[in-house]
């Protein structure tokens, strides 16, 4: 069993800024010879049977850790690492934006963006688009286009290879594709084309799967795509225009019992898929050493029974929109 603290700052509403002067000063003096950093009760969740989550709320706003001076500093990690060997807590996380001076050997900022996460839930993603759309994935003409990720896109052309009828193969790199090509078509029989022409490589593409840099493609003109972008790397061209969808992330709900007691202060520190990525990695050891050129079939399908067994579920896309922000793309698919 894994014991995991989360760090949670104080929101700023909870703080003192509408208190009069004197009494500020007076809790400024308190809390200059407090030992004390943690509010309590400290909140355990049991996850699973692999993890419990201890969520480590503090009594000071970001704002306010972020003015410590090193003796305050060094008062904080003692007070931290107390509750840490209280609780019996293997590891403790502070968010991502947390100050780096904060960290110590047990206590780390977040090193979990939920990227590995949605690299794996590709087919989801299609499903929820073909099922919007009233269609089978079987329907969608596809488009990949390849990026320095080798081991991803490998994977992506096999795990698709059942699902669809045709790939079409947009790279810099045609001659090195085409051999692997060619044994992905022994072992799967699926008809792939591979091209280094970026605008006949979209020509009539429903969805275009993106690894790498859209703006490292040479062409002689301007190009306009109606096609949906899943992007997993830079689809950001002067001279490509994906004049539709692009979806950067997805939106995630956990069951029940675990989203019932994230607060809207949890989700401001940590959000939901961050928090699913550890659940993740704890529960299984290769998650430990994903990283963006790490993922293989066997960890995507790891994460993707993982995902559907804890509950978890997609709520919705974000991204962009005709070139604009956009936080619900999947109403307008």
């Amino acid at each position: 069993m894994a014991n995991l603290g989360l760090v949670i700052f104080c929101d700023k509403k909870e703080g003192t800024t509408k208190l009069k002067f004197l009494k500020r000063i007076i809790l400024k003096i308190k809390d200059f010879f407090s030992k004390e950093f943690v509010c309590f009760p400290i909140k355990k969740v049991k996850v699973n049977k692999d993890l419990n989550i201890y969520f480590i709320k503090l009594k000071y706003t970001l704002d306010e850790i972020s003015e410590f001076k090193h003796f305050k500093i060094k008062k904080f990690k003692k007070n931290i690492q107390k509750h840490l060997t209280e609780n019996f807590l293997d590891k403790c996380i502070f968010p991502a934006f947390a100050p780096e001076n904060l960290e110590f050997d047990s206590c780390i900022k977040n090193p979990f963006s939920g990227y590995f996460i949605y690299t794996a839930l590709l087919v989801s993603i299609l499903e929820i688009i073909a099922s919007k759309k009233g269609v089978s994935v079987k329907e969608f003409d596809i488009g990949i286009i390849q990026g320095d990720n080798h081991k991803l896109f490998y994977s992506y052309i096999k795990i698709l290879s059942p699902l669809v009828k045709f790939i079409t193969i947009i790279t810099n790199k045609k001659e090195y594709v085409q051999e692997k090509i060619e044994e992905v078509y022994d072992e799967t029989g699926l008809s792939i084309r591979v091209t280094d022409d970026i605008e006949s490589g979209l020509d009539n593409i429903d969805i275009v799967i993106n690894l790498g840099d859209v703006g490292k493609f040479k062409k002689d003109k301007k190009i306009k795509s109606k096609a949906i972008v899943i992007n997993y790397g830079n689809a950001k061209s002067d001279g490509t225009m994906f004049d539709n969808i692009i979806i950067d992330g997805i939106s995630i709900q956990f069951d029940n019992s675990l989203e019932t007691i994230l607060n809207q202060n949890a989700i401001r520190c940590f959000t939901k898929i961050e928090l699913a990525s550890m659940i993740f990695c704890h529960k299984k050891s290769i998650c430990a050493n994903i990283n963006k050129n790490n993922v293989d079939n066997k960890i995507i399908d790891d994460i993707f029974s993982h995902f559907i067994k804890s509950g978890c579920k997609i709520t919705g896309f974000t991204g962009r929109f005709q070139g604009i922000e956009d936080k619900n793309l999947e109403l307008r698919i």
